[in-house]
Order: structure tokens, then sequence, then C-alpha cells
């Protein structure tokens, strides 16, 4: 599984075909295959189910606003199914075609979040908001980096294997459907909510770039860090006057941080005060606003 290798992004839609074929005849055989997230199987409701509809991706790759980074399917039996029918695939209704329609995106309350969120982050580029597109509005390319559904999700073990994992499964398949002249994104801008991919980028074994990061100090609670130092001083002073305060009157705890792979821009969010898989409320308009425009010509 890790030395695959994707010559185009036909071949990582190919990939998941297959396996839903192998997933249909055996679920257990084929978890047991996956020697990535065999390794990572989590308790309780962190316990990752294989007999629960896996899902690898979702949205148009051809047709898309954005890409956004989801850490796997919140979707559980043991714990509850949310509402989810599963599609019953076959050689006239491949995975690829399910996907296309996105069929969770207009049910699920995370959806909504994150859609209000490409929108305002679009109007803050300038840009008409996806959702006002004529119908049918344009959604975005969502990655899973876990396909395999639990309830909740567990506190990752990032390691060689994990970025190699990333690399091959995510991140490079990012970059074929970003390739110039071929199936661009509408901006070239990857989302993601969770410090789990701040780790993930900023591990040793990874190779992205830390463009900037501005985040609350976890040693005192009226302290902004900004990184890099070569950060435009006024600029820093700008985002630090506007930081927000929480109701108990000290700075909320949020961290904002672009990085780069490449020829992407990664987009990074969380926050350790609750609402972790929440995009920033509007008392960080303002932040964002200033953050996103600084990285305009790189992302439009």
């Amino acid at each position: 599984m890790l030395d695959k290798k994707f010559n185009n992004i036909k071949d990582y839609l190919n990939h998941w075909d297959k396996f839903f074929e192998k997933w249909k005849k055996s679920p257990e055989a084929t978890f047991d295959e996956d020697v990535v997230w065999n390794n990572r199987k989590g308790t309780g409701k962190k316990k990752l189910e294989y007999d629960v509809f896996p899902q690898p991706y979702l949205g148009n790759y051809e047709n898309h606003s954005i890409i956004t980074l989801n850490l796997n399917p919140s979707r559980s039996k043991k714990y509850g199914y949310e509402n989810f029918k599963e599609p019953d695939l076959n050689p006239e209704y491949k995975y690829e075609k399910y996907a296309k329609g996105f069929p969770t995106y207009h049910t699920h309350p995370f959806w909504k979040k994150q859609d209000d969120w490409i929108d305002r982050i679009f109007e803050k580029l300038g840009k008409e908001k996806p959702s006002k597109e004529p119908e049918p509005p344009l959604l975005p390319f969502a990655i899973e980096i876990c396909p395999w559904g639990s309830k909740k999700f567990q506190t990752l073990k990032i390691d060689h294997e994990l970025i190699k994992y990333m690399d091959q499964y995510v991140f490079d398949v990012i970059e074929k459907v970003n390739q110039k002249n071929i199936f661009p994104s509408k901006i070239k801008l990857v989302t993601c909510i969770g410090k789990d991919y701040y780790d993930i980028f900023n591990h040793n074994n990874s190779d992205f770039e830390k463009l900037s990061e501005f985040t609350k100090s976890t040693k005192t609670n009226n302290e902004i860090v900004a990184e890099p130092e070569t950060l435009d001083e006024n600029f820093v002073i700008k985002i630090k006057e506007k930081w927000p305060l929480n109701k108990n009157n000290v700075l909320t705890n949020r961290s904002f941080s672009f990085w780069k792979k490449n020829s992407i821009i990664y987009y990074n969010v969380y926050s350790t005060e609750g609402g972790a898989n929440n995009p920033p409320g509007k008392n960080f308009h303002r932040i964002e606003k200033k953050l996103i425009q600084k990285y305009k010509q790189l992302i439009l």
C-alpha cells in the first residue's frame, strides 16, 4: 500500500473503485490489508469500523470550488449511523460516480458550516460565492485522510509511515488535481480544520514550508505568537490588534497558519477552547480577511 504511486488522478480514482469491489466482498479482509490504518484501529468510540461504508473522498475532481481535508467519516454502526444511507455500488454505479454527487453535503451540519466558511473565503478574495453559482452550486472536492469511519476520531500517531501515506494518498493527489491547465480548483487553497493537520505539516518528515502562523500563546493569556520573525511588522501589529477576547476577557485561543508544499497553499485553523472542528467564528472575520488577502496572488 505504501509503495502505491498514482501516475495521474485517474489512477487514484480507479484505485478506490477497485478498493470498493474488494470491500463489498470482505470488509474485514480489506481493512486487514490496510497496513496504515490497521495499525491505528483506535478503541471505544474512536475505533475504526471496517463494516461501515468507507469514504476516501467526495466531490467532483473536474469541477469544484476548493479542496478540503478531513480526518475521517464521522459514521458508526455501533454508536449511531447519523442518517446515512449506504449506496449500492455496482459496475454501472462505481464510487467515483457516487462521490461526484456529494450526497452528504446538504444533509450534515458539518458541511453546512464548511459551506459558509468556503463562501466567506471566496468573498474575501473578491470571488463569487460558490453557493451562489448557477444551479447546481459549486461544491468542494474533499479528501479524507482516513477512509474508515468511526464515531469520533483518534489522536493521530504521526510518524514516517503516516507521512509517507499522506504524501501518496493525499498531497500528491492534490497536486495532480491542480496541475496547470488540467482540472484546477477555482482557487488553489487547501483548507483544513484541526491541530492534527498542523502537526502533520510541521513534522520533521514533512517537506512543508510554513509561510506564517498566528497563535494565542500557551504560556500567557495576553500574547499572540507570530511566526516567522521575518513577517512584516506592521502586518503582525494589525493582526494582534484585532484579535478578539473570549467570555473570560482573555485572548481567544485560536491558531491560523499557512503552509506551502510545491505550488499548493494549505490553510489550517484550530482551537483548543471547544468547537475544535468548527471554522473561525464571526469575531475572527476581520483577521481572516487580512490573512487570506496576504496570499491572494498565490492562490488565485
